[in-house]
């Protein structure tokens, strides 16, 4: 990112940034052209390039973007020390459906990182969203943990590891009909679809199984 574009209007950098990755989500990063970002944006070519270097540095800014929204949309509903567990839990699937419906391009971004193809942005992507994840669910887990709701014989980190898996699954299963079959398959022999709902009560169900039977 250059320093002409720090000196746009808040807006004026959201806006941009919204165009770049509803691109990148359609197209996937390899096929999105700096073009049709430019169109949507309604912006040059040479004022694009204005404000970042290429296009890596442009879809950077939108992971960066991504993991803005992520941290105060989605991971800051699981703070709330009033609530159990299993009700933190269940605000932020509930979140996860509501950012989904108002940030889709950043969540199939936030999925489509755990590609192969986007492997040269594994590490600079894991560590900034990963480390997140954890510090706010390890966090939760010691909260809950002081008021005696799940076993305390099981790690922070085992479970941390546990509710990021499961709820990272249901995150894939809002934006990727693959996961959303997958996960139909695990929990349906007779090949019953599942509403969004019912997943998110299955998913807490499992959880509150595994946190309180593991040792």
């Amino acid at each position: 990112m250059l320093q002409a574009f720090e000196k746009l209007s808040p807006d004026r950098q959201q806006a941009i940034l919204n165009a770049a990755a509803n691109v990148f989500a359609e197209e996937g990063y390899h096929f999105a052209r700096i073009s049709k970002i430019c169109e949507k944006a309604g912006i040059s070519n040479g004022a694009l390039y204005k404000y970042f270097k290429d296009k890596e540095d442009l879809f950077l800014a939108v992971v960066d973007n991504c993991v803005y929204l992520l941290e105060n949309e989605l991971f800051s509903t699981m703070t709330v020390s009033r609530k159990s567990i299993f009700d933190s839990i269940g605000s932020f699937l509930t979140a996860n459906v509501q950012f989904n419906k108002e940030y889709c391009d950043y969540l199939r971004i936030y999925c489509d990182l755990g590609s192969p193809s986007m492997g040269r942005f594994a590490a600079n992507a894991s560590k900034k969203i990963e480390t997140m994840a954890s510090r706010y669910t390890i966090k939760l887990i010691e909260e809950s943990k002081s008021r005696g709701e799940i076993n305390k014989n099981i790690s922070n980190e085992a479970a941390a590891y546990l509710i990021d898996s499961f709820t990272t699954f249901f995150a894939y299963s809002l934006v990727c009909e693959y996961h959303s079959n997958r996960f139909d398959s695990f929990y349906s022999a007779s090949g019953r679809r599942f509403s969004v709902d019912e997943r998110m009560q299955i998913i807490l169900d499992s959880l509150r199984q595994a946190l309180n039977i593991i040792i």
